[in-house]
């Protein structure tokens, strides 16, 4: 049945009589009977400054390197404690919207919504998963390939000059002793800023950032692997120069390959070893 009041129907009158149906039964058949609608459940203030920030920067009106008011003065505008305000903007923080400056110019500022602010607060929890990393090494092979290819189409003079000098960096630290992962990593970035493509982009650096300690955990227990890596680069390196884009594909997915398996190595070895 409808309610109809002044043309407007009443829908939370069907709602509210379904409900009323379902606990008019002893609670022997409350189950027969379609539920609707779940009681509203109460919420923390904080949660609901949370909502209205979110709410702001999700429609625009609050944009990405905008300056928050200071706490005392978002207290009084939605009057309520500066506890709450301060336990909003934490959980916001934490959610990868807001970041904080410290210093001239501090405070709290929107910061750029990207999907590696949206994943970082997870990512601890999500490499202590096996399956997850399996995962991610496969997803991981098929964006650099397609990072190196757009690359070696799409790189110019300077591109070419920064893959160099990160080549450079990585030989250096091998020199030193050290496992050469920073050379590593600002070599796949240049190889990604090549590409051109800013969604892609993300993606890899997630990627990249999920993968760190493994990556570097597989520089080290695989003896002369980060000579090969660095040989790997600048194999993929020649063929970005002379835009050859099929080699460079090969290679790459050679290079991919080799890290998952000593990857997936590890991890089996550490979880025998726990047993």
């Amino acid at each position: 049945m409808v309610l109809w009041v002044n043309g407007i129907t009443e829908w939370p009158y069907i709602f509210a009589k379904e409900h009323m149906m379902a606990t008019s039964t002893n609670g022997n058949d409350s189950s027969s009977e379609t539920r609707f609608l779940e009681p509203v459940k109460k919420i923390r203030l904080y949660e609901s400054i949370v909502q209205q920030i979110q709410s702001l920067i999700s429609s625009g009106k609050l944009k990405p390197g905008q300056k928050l008011p200071a706490e005392r003065d978002l207290a009084e505008e939605l009057e309520v404690s500066r506890t709450s305000i301060r336990e909003a903007l934490r959980a916001l923080e934490m959610m990868g919207y807001l970041e904080s400056h410290v210093g001239v110019g501090g405070g709290t500022y929107i910061k750029e919504i990207t999907l590696h602010n949206i994943i970082s607060p997870f990512s601890h929890t999500l490499v202590k998963n096996d399956e997850f990393i399996i995962e991610l090494l496969e997803l991981r092979m098929f964006l650099e390939i397609e990072v190196v290819s757009l690359a070696a189409n799409r790189r110019n003079e300077d591109d070419l000059a920064r893959m160099q000098q990160s080549i450079d960096q990585m030989e250096a630290e091998i020199d030193r002793g050290e496992t050469g992962l920073n050379g590593d990593n600002a070599f796949h970035k240049v190889l990604a800023d090549a590409a051109n493509n800013r969604v892609l982009k993300e993606f890899v650096a997630m990627c990249g950032d999920l993968l760190e300690v493994e990556r570097e955990e597989h520089l080290k227990t695989k003896k002369g692997e980060s000579r090969n890596a660095l040989a790997q680069h600048r194999t993929i390196y020649q063929a970005v120069v002379e835009q050859d884009e099929e080699k460079a594909q090969q290679v790459m997915r050679k290079h991919i390959l080799n890290i998952s398996d000593v990857i997936k190595s590890n991890r089996k070895k550490r979880h025998s070893g726990d047993s």
